[in-house]
């Protein structure tokens, strides 16, 4: 059953919204996946796992994982977070880091040269057909041509809290680039809640061990990991660490001001959209501190032996990936992008003064960029 302590004496705080509430799930899709997308813009949202949703309680974030652990943090608010908002958070992540390293990594996942065309044909329209569906079997069909046959079963978790629309972001995260498819900060965490069971935290740690097979930086973003999540799996051992939480967003607890983060979140930040490392040297060594000067009054957390990054707050990124899709609505072809991951944090409690992360899937078409293909002899 889910875990539930208290953090911090001090009250919680309502969440308050300082920008114009979202009207819609386009203007969602606009205002997060839409404000780093340089070159694609969205001409009609298809489909989305949001479905007749409160948009009051929906506030848009650049990070939906980290920016709601953030604001928890410095605004004073409940946090609740569910062992599937964790895996999606790391998924993303080495998303960012296969992308980037394409080729290098080209013989953990697949035999072909450059990118291999994958179709999926269905019965329907635009309009009619479950994208989540058939992001299910795109998924069946990298894995008839992926050399690592374990990879679909270490993606794809079972926690008790995983839901559809969680598995078809884990789908869509899962779409790799080998294919083409068709402030004044306040500080401190009043109370977590962990839901799920202990045995949905335990394999998210045992899940750490398959990073090694990547390479030095996945090896050693395992490394980073492995201490925050052996900290999930003992809370429900009735052994929640306190300090633990005080240092999410800073190595000194309940610390706030800079404009920096020093604290274990920065574990979710290693590698950028590009996918180049911007977590702590790849080059240091077990320390038994609990934490390391760099220069001044500047301190790397140190965990279990591991030392974390410093990242500046600008610099956490995005915590959606997409993948593009070429949609042919019977003779019509459509260039679309389906785009997932944690966009918003919710607000929740009859106080409005808890907040989790939101993972949300979009399924569109590119703004000018339909192309009828009938008479073409296709």
């Amino acid at each position: 059953m889910p875990v539930h302590f208290t953090i911090s004496d001090h009250d919680a705080n309502p969440v308050e919204r300082h920008i114009e509430a979202i009207t819609s799930n386009a203007d969602l899709l606009a205002r997060t996946w839409g404000r780093k997308a340089n070159t694609i813009r969205c001409k009609e949202l298809l489909q989305t796992s949001l479905v007749n949703p409160d948009f009051s309680a929906i506030h848009e974030k650049n990070n939906g994982f980290v920016d709601t652990v953030l604001n928890a943090y410095n605004q004073h608010h409940h946090l609740v977070l569910r062992p599937d908002d964790v895996w999606i958070a790391i998924l993303g992540q080495f998303n960012f880091y296969v992308n980037a390293h394409a080729e290098e990594l080209r013989q953990h996942f697949v035999a072909h040269e450059g990118q291999k065309d994958l179709l999926i044909r269905a019965v329907g329209t635009r309009y009619s057909v479950d994208f989540g569906l058939l992001a299910n079997r795109m998924t069946e069909l990298i894995d008839e041509n992926i050399v690592d046959k374990t990879l679909k079963n270490w993606i794809l978790p079972n926690f008790t809290t995983t839901t559809h629309n969680d598995t078809v972001i884990y789908l869509i995260i899962h779409l790799f680039s080998y294919f083409r498819y068709g402030l004044q900060l306040m500080c401190g965490i009043p109370s977590v809640t962990l839901e799920g069971e202990k045995e949905d935290w335990e394999k998210i740690l045992a899940r750490l061990d398959k990073l090694n097979e990547f390479g030095s930086e996945p090896t050693a973003w395992g490394a980073l990991l492995r201490p925050i999540c052996t900290r999930f799996v003992k809370a429900f051992d009735n052994q929640p660490d306190v300090d633990f939480w005080k240092k999410v967003c800073h190595v000194h607890p309940n610390f706030s001001g800079p404009s920096y983060l020093s604290g274990w979140i920065t574990a979710f930040c290693v590698w950028d959209t590009a996918g180049k490392w911007q977590g702590p040297s790849l080059t240091t060594s077990p320390s038994n501190e609990p934490f390391h000067y760099l220069s001044g009054d500047i301190a790397q957390l140190v965990m279990d032996g591991v030392q974390y990054g410093i990242i500046k707050e600008h610099a956490v990124p995005s915590g959606v990936c997409e993948v593009p899709v070429n949609l042919d609505d019977n003779g019509t072809l459509f260039d679309c992008t389906m785009v997932s991951g944690h966009v918003a944090s919710l607000v929740e409690g009859e106080k409005k003064d808890t907040v989790r992360p939101l993972p949300v899937w979009f399924m569109f078409i590119h703004e000018d960029e339909e192309l009828n293909l009938k008479g073409r002899g296709r």
